[in-house]
């Protein structure tokens, strides 16, 4: 009986085992050169959620996709009227576990006739030892029936606590505030 071993080698050229594209997903992978990271994180299945602001606060970007492949981009113009294409929703209720406290931020936006949803939610629970605690849900609410994304919290760069500034260039829900 013998043994035969058959090696296979692949060109680097068709990316198997090339280190570039087998990179560990990260929040700041789809950040362009001059651009901020507003809100950021990798999903459950190793994809990157990212929103920016462009330099000099010039648009407001929402970017889905790998470091190999943005998967999409809104807006896919990049300028001023950027900004009033995003909804923004923020509520706040204080009080801890008494009052069920909760922060809720979310951010909207509709590509064609399907409306994505960034939400960045925090809530009072009673904790094991009695203590307070505040965990964090991140994600994106897609409709057409393709459902919650989820994002790990552990990866998060930034939040949807939009500053002032940025209140005043996107669009507002009126129910919230």
């Amino acid at each position: 009986m013998s043994l035969r071993i058959l090696v296979v080698a692949a060109p680097l050229w068709l990316g198997i085992g090339n280190p570039v594209r087998q990179a560990k997903p990260a929040p700041d992978v789809l950040r362009r050169p001059g651009e901020t990271t507003v809100f950021s994180f990798v999903t459950g299945r190793g994809k990157t959620v990212s929103l920016c602001e462009g330099p000099k606060s010039a648009y407001l970007v929402y970017r889905f996709g790998t470091a190999s492949k943005t998967e999409l981009q809104y807006p896919a113009v990049l300028d001023a009227s950027s900004w009033s294409k995003f909804t923004y929703f923020r509520y706040f209720r204080g009080g801890g576990v008494a009052n069920a406290g909760r922060e809720e931020y979310r951010l909207s936006f509709r590509n064609g006739n399907v409306e994505y949803q960034l939400y960045d939610l925090t809530h009072a629970e009673a904790g094991k030892d009695g203590n307070e605690e505040y965990p964090r849900e991140i994600g994106i609410d897609v409709s057409a029936a393709k459902g919650t994304i989820t994002g790990k919290e552990s990866t998060s760069r930034g939040g949807l606590g939009l500053s002032e500034e940025q209140r005043e260039r996107v669009t507002i829900d009126e129910g919230s505030f």
